[in-house]
Parts: C-alpha cells; structure tokens; sequence
C-alpha cells in the first residue's frame, strides 16, 4: 500500500467512535504511522471515568510488557559495542545464578531469556504483586525468588513466557554497562530518538498524566479504580508508560534500514523467529523482545501489554512501513481484535479513492432492527455493519440506479437480494433516510433509534 486516502481514515475514525460508543472500554487511543510519517492519532472517552475527564492522546499509559522489547534493544545495542554476547551464559555476569540448587540455571543464556525459551518461571511463587497485595520485587526479593525457584522446564525446549527472566535482563544490562537499568535506557534509546513521554517507571511529575487504570467488567457493569504501583526491580519487563505518539517514533526506529538504535543485522536477529508460541489466539512467534503473528495477509511485529489498569499493543509492518498503536485504560480490552478490525478496513478500502458522483450516498443509517452504514470504494458502493468486528468480512453491494436510488445487487440469501433503497435528500442533497426494502431507516451517527 503506497498510500492511505483520508476517506479512508475518515471512515475509520467513524467506525471507532461507534465501537467505542457500544463497546464497554473507558478509553481508548489509536495512532498510526506510514512511513515514518504520523497519519491518524485520535482518543475515545474518557481518561476517568468518575470526573468525566476526556481522554487525549496526550495522556499516558503503562504500556507493561512493551518494556521488553526496550530491554531486548538494549542488549542487542551492548552486543553491538562487544560488550556482551547474547549467547553468553546469563550467570557469566550474573554470579549469584551459579549458587541456584538447580543446576540448569547455571547453562541458560541470554538468548534464551530474550526469546523466553530459558524455561524460567513466569511470574515466581507468590505473584500476588500483580493484584495489587503485595509490592513488585526489589532487586534483593528479585533475588532471593529466583533462588527459591527451580526452571519449569529445560532450557533451549520451548517457549515459555517470564517476567522474571526479562527482570534478569535488566540487571545484565546495569552490571555490563555500569548504569542503572533507567540511565542506559534513557541514553541510548529515549533520547536518540527524542521520546519526550517515554520512561521506565512513572515519577510523580508524569504520574499525573496517566489515564485513570480500570479493572474488568464486574457483574453489576462496573469497574473498579486500580492504583498506580512501582514495579522496582520488574521495570525491564513491565515497568514503562508512553504515549501514542512516541510509539509510533520507537517502532518506526525498529525499521530495517532507518539507522536508528541498532544496525540493519542486530534488527533482523530480533525480528527473526526464534520459538512458535503454542495455543495462541492467532498463531503467534516470538523472536527477541518482539512478537510475530499473522493479521490478514500482513506479519505484523511489535508486542502488546497488560498492565493493572491497562492494556495496550505496538505493532508494525516492515514490508508496508505502517505501525499501528492501541491504549486503553482497562483490563479485557480486546486490543488483537482492534487491530485485526483496523487493518482489516485499510486493506479492504486500499488506495482507492471514492468516486466523487457516488459520495451523497454514504450515511450511517438505523432502524428499529439495525444499523447499516454505506461506504463509497473507489467506483462500489458497499454496505456494512459497523458494530462488526471487521465490517468489511460480510458486506453488501449496491448498484447505482439513479441519483436517488440504489439496487441490492449481493447480501445474505435471508434478505433483500434485488430489491431497492430509496433515499430522501434535504434541501443541501444530504441523505435523511432511505428505505431500504420497504423499510424506513434514519440519518443516525450513533445508531440510536427510538420508536417514537
């Protein structure tokens, strides 16, 4: 795709306004980028729920286990500096590894713990810190809970995802590069790169600057407030907040051939498959600090985060240079299938743009049994349900009779095939209603309809 027309982001922005408006997420903020170049950055609802706070993308979110993939371009940048190999073992600068009673900690390498094949246990014994009971570790707990547990499984056999393994990273990176875990990082990556809303952990200047974190969906239809929390010595793994913005600069940056954070070679090694990811929802892979899965006919590379309170996902496409970006502050958000529905409308409406003649007939239109809404492509014109998932999977077509009526040319066996739709034009020759087979529906953006 060489280009997105803005009818097409018009579109989108009218199909996420709906999806917010009957979906159940407090906030949500979507941004995309196309070579390099910011093309979309739009917020629905709100940032708090309780003072009625709109959410902007200037608001910050706790975008968790991206933090990995800050980890994994850390490590590859000191490989870069012959610093370190990622095929060293991690208890080579981790010596405390080698006092583990469990003498296959001792042969697990950096490599493994970046692709989560180190078979390290995900979260420790008592990971109660993730609902809020308990703190996230300290360096010294960090320590003590890695000694307590034993590998789950062989290292180098399959893919097994830690947090813990990626708290390890971080203290790898301290050790080799003398600086705390938030000063290299700082250094050489959120100031290359400018990232002005960026960082490891929250302080209490941008901690103001969260959106509000909200649980799940409780069966009287609420959700409760979650606190921001440090993650302490976690922060290499799930610790960062960011905003829209920002990561549309990071995951550009992570484009081969940018020059930017690593050299073309230590980027393919991070983008390169290293383990399949068993049981996943979409037949995902994982390579180092960044995951792969298929969304149509796209791989798309980048990571997503469950934060208490938020759930997000970074993604790009290195054949396309498009990134996708996806913020919400609660729990349950389905953040997949948003970016499945929003790549699905770019891929079905392309770069075609809309036959001018053919524009007075789009409009979101309700009745007492539903909404359709009609969208010019190029030279069809097509008919669509934007509660969908992805409208565009099961769409109708229609056929220019005159400049008043259209013909249902192709829709489910069930309904209407052959029949007319009629539209009632104002004074300006904007649509107010069209019957459709009989029966009336209204110019409605929201899709409300009321009997009387």
């Amino acid at each position: 795709m060489k280009f997105i027309p803005q009818h097409s982001l018009d579109f989108l922005d009218s199909w996420l306004i709906y999806q917010h408006q009957h979906g159940d997420i407090p906030g949500i903020t979507i941004a995309i980028a196309k070579d390099d170049k910011k093309i979309f950055a739009k917020s629905y609802g709100f940032a708090n729920i309780e003072e009625k706070e709109e959410l902007t993308t200037d608001h910050l979110f706790r975008i968790a286990s991206h933090s990995k993939t800050f980890t994994a371009t850390a490590l590859l940048q000191l490989q870069e500096k012959g610093k370190l190999r990622i095929d060293d073992k991690a208890s080579d600068y981790l010596e405390w590894l080698k006092e583990h009673r469990d003498n296959r900690w001792h042969e697990v390498t950096i490599r493994q713990l970046l692709s989560h094949s180190g078979g390290v246990i995900r979260d420790g014994l008592d990971a109660n810190y993730w609902q809020l009971k308990r703190p996230f570790p300290s360096a010294a707990r960090l320590k003590q809970e890695i000694l307590e547990a034993d590998l789950v499984y062989d290292n180098n056999k399959k893919f097994k995802y830690s947090n813990f393994g990626y708290s390890l990273l971080g203290q790898i990176i301290e050790g080799v590069s003398g600086q705390t875990y938030a000063e290299y990082v700082n250094k050489h990556i959120i100031e290359p790169l400018e990232l002005e809303n960026t960082g490891p952990e929250p302080n209490a200047r941008v901690s103001k600057r969260l959106a509000s974190a909200y649980g799940r969906k409780l069966t009287d239809k609420t959700r409760e407030h979650i606190p921001d929390v440090d993650t302490c010595a976690m922060a290499s793994a799930t610790g960062f907040y960011s905003c829209a913005n920002d990561l549309l600069t990071y995951f550009s940056a992570h484009m081969i051939g940018t020059g930017k954070l690593l050299n073309d070679e230590s980027k393919k090694e991070m983008q390169r498959v290293q383990w399949q990811v068993e049981h996943a929802i979409a037949k995902d892979e994982y390579g180092l600090g960044l995951e792969m899965s298929k969304i149509g006919e796209r791989t798309m590379i980048g990571h997503g985060g469950g934060f208490p309170g938020h759930t997000t996902m970074s993604l790009f496409d290195p054949k396309d240079k498009l990134v996708l970006t996806i913020m919400t502050n609660c729990l349950e958000a389905p953040t997949h299938a948003i970016a499945k529905g929003i790549l699905s409308i770019l891929d079905y409406l392309g770069e075609d743009e809309p036959d001018k003649s053919l524009l007075k007939f789009e409009g979101r239109f309700a009745n007492l049994w539903g909404v359709e809404q009609v969208v010019i492509k190029g030279k069809e014109i097509v008919g669509i349900t934007p509660q969908a998932n992805e409208p565009f999977s099961h769409s109708d077509t229609f056929e220019k009779i005159d400049e008043t009526t259209l013909k249902i040319v192709k829709t489910n066996g069930y309904m209407s095939n052959g029949e007319l739709i009629h539209y009632i034009f104002d004074n300006d020759d904007k649509p107010t209603k069209i019957i459709s087979a009989g029966i009336e529906s209204l110019l409605s953006k929201s899709g409300d309809y009321h009997l009387k």
